[in-house]
């Protein structure tokens, strides 16, 4: 892991947040998320230091990219549809479905059934 400094950009409010508990030590949240991701199984994050600021970017798994591209080029498929299209089973694709809805890639538009899924632009 890279060295860099830890200064918030704004003291006193990492002081109240430190002192309210949300905060447990200065420079350690790079470490953790990292072992974290070791805990989990999943893949670390790739992060930049820069002279302000940090980046970090988390790769999206397979599942996640697949579904989609199934749904950047057809929104209207069911889950079902999808699973069958990818060659995932449905349990997968309602995982990846809702992991992409929590990161506010996707919504879904209208009802389960004639509804369909719109990709957020950002």
């Amino acid at each position: 892991m890279q060295k860099h400094r830890s200064l918030p950009h704004n003291p006193d409010i990492a002081n109240t947040f430190f002192r309210a508990g949300f905060i447990e030590s200065w420079g350690r949240g790079i470490e953790k998320i990292c072992n974290l991701c070791k805990e989990y199984g999943i893949a670390g994050p790739e992060y930049t230091v820069h002279p302000n600021d940090i980046m970090m970017m988390f790769k999206a798994n397979e599942p996640v990219k697949l579904v989609l591209a199934v749904i950047a080029d057809n929104p209207n498929l069911s889950k079902e549809k999808i699973s069958e299209k990818i060659g995932m089973s449905r349990a997968t694709v309602t995982r990846a479905l809702a992991k992409l809805v929590e990161i506010g890639a996707i919504q879904r538009v209208g009802s389960d059934k004639s509804g369909y899924w719109e990709i957020v632009k950002q």
